[in-house]
């Protein structure tokens, strides 16, 4: 990633390079966290959710997909957590 950073410092200045790397790294933090952590745990818990308290959440496939790599198939990751998370959706 040095290397990347510097090389491109040749091209851009270096405040695009830090917006380049900065940015998405703090908006994939946020992505990872709002859909693949807060919403499938999120509270009111039901039954369905038992015993790991994770839900699958309801929507399409490929809003699944590019909502945080299937992380809305939570409850299928805690029931098998060896499966690929591109394979989760085949749990549902």
């Amino acid at each position: 990633m040095a290397a990347a950073f510097n090389l491109l410092k040749i091209r851009f200045d270096e405040i695009s390079n830090w917006m380049f790397w900065v940015l998405q790294a703090f908006l994939g933090t946020f992505q990872l966290f709002y859909f693949g952590t807060y919403l499938p745990h999120k509270k009111p818990h039901t039954d369905e959710m038992k015993p790991h308290n994770a839900r699958t959440l309801k929507k399409n496939h490929i809003v699944a997909m590019l909502s945080c790599c299937f992380s809305g198939y939570h409850h299928e990751h805690h029931e098998s957590p060896q499966t690929l998370w591109w394979k989760l959706y085949q749990l549902k």
